[in-house]
């Protein structure tokens, strides 16, 4: 268990960044140099040294033994001095992750990216104010969740008040992540935030190889601005699925691309999000792609309406 912990931010010499504007002694028109700032406490996870904190992003959207790869970000402290620093992911559909830790001399911060997204990654070094701003992207999650991989892991250190980021070049070692009948994919996206007042139900896009033979694709669901919800290389197997479910509306577009080049693209629009039970099939044919959307006719107003 890793102790958590309030930290002054005098006593760290978080002062300048932390701090806010110096009270005045007088009267209120000018600021007194001479009076102390009140410190800002700042409540911090504590990695003690030799250790590590593994933290998940999207494990809570997988269901069952998944065959989604994964994207490791290491915080890496080398140094013999603690290393606060403040980390904030923001993912689009996948709940983020927030926090500010201590890792300790000799201790790191794994944090586990389980689904293949765009994220934006923002690190903050608490102690000097160095910050640095990442894009993690579907292209860099290994194809299989049981490799450990230099090449699809990102590090950050400190840097004599700086940071350092190293990431691996994953495009030397491309593979996609292999979809089976035994062993479909299932993702859950969003926050759930449908109206229960109006019984709204999620919507399904599944991607459906019924062929006989491995098909080789990729999938990618993104918003109107291009953002990658769910994406990446897949290997779908004869008779297997890949299904990504919505949980909160969002105008989506599902795009699906075979090895041949054969394409398809379906947009999914909030209106879709209603009280009927439907779902976007992409299904992978001997002649191409074909792609359809399948709905209940439920009416879904009041009888005033």
């Amino acid at each position: 268990m890793h102790r958590r912990t309030l930290l002054s931010s005098i006593g760290l010499g978080l002062t300048a960044t932390l701090a806010g504007c110096t009270a005045s002694a007088g009267t209120g028109d000018i600021d007194d140099p001479t009076t102390t700032p009140t410190p800002e406490t700042v409540e911090a996870v504590i990695v003690e040294s030799g250790k590590r904190l593994t933290a998940v992003v999207g494990g809570d959207a997988l269901e069952g033994d998944t065959t989604l790869g994964t994207h490791h970000v290491h915080l890496q402290n080398d140094a013999e001095t603690p290393w606060v620093v403040g980390l904030d992911v923001s993912p689009e559909l996948v709940p983020g992750h927030s926090e500010t830790y201590e890792i300790q001399g000799d201790a790191e911060v794994d944090l586990v990216f389980r689904v293949p997204a765009e994220y934006d990654l923002s690190v903050t070094d608490r102690q000097s104010g160095a910050s640095t701003r990442e894009t993690i992207t579907p292209e860099d999650f290994v194809c299989n969740p049981r490799w450990t991989v230099p090449q699809w892991e990102t590090t950050i250190t400190p840097d004599d008040g700086g940071i350092t980021v190293t990431k691996g070049p994953n495009e030397e070692f491309a593979c996609s992540s292999l979809i089976t009948e035994e062993r479909p994919s299932l993702v859950t996206l969003g926050n759930g935030s449908l109206p229960d007042s109006e019984g709204t139900k999620p919507h399904a896009v599944t991607v459906a190889n019924v062929t006989e033979s491995t098909a080789e694709v990729a999938f990618n669901l993104t918003t109107e601005e291009g953002t990658v919800v769910f994406g990446g290389d897949y290997r779908i197997e004869p008779n297997a699925r890949l299904q990504v479910v919505l949980t909160e509306p969002h105008h989506v577009i599902a795009e699906l691309t075979r090895e041949s080049g054969d394409g398809a693209s379906v947009t999914i629009a909030e209106s879709r999000f209603d009280c009927n039970n439907s779902t976007t099939v992409l299904a992978l044919t001997e002649d191409g792609i074909q792609a359809r959307t399948l709905s209940t006719l439920v009416f879904c107003g009041t009888s005033e309406e």
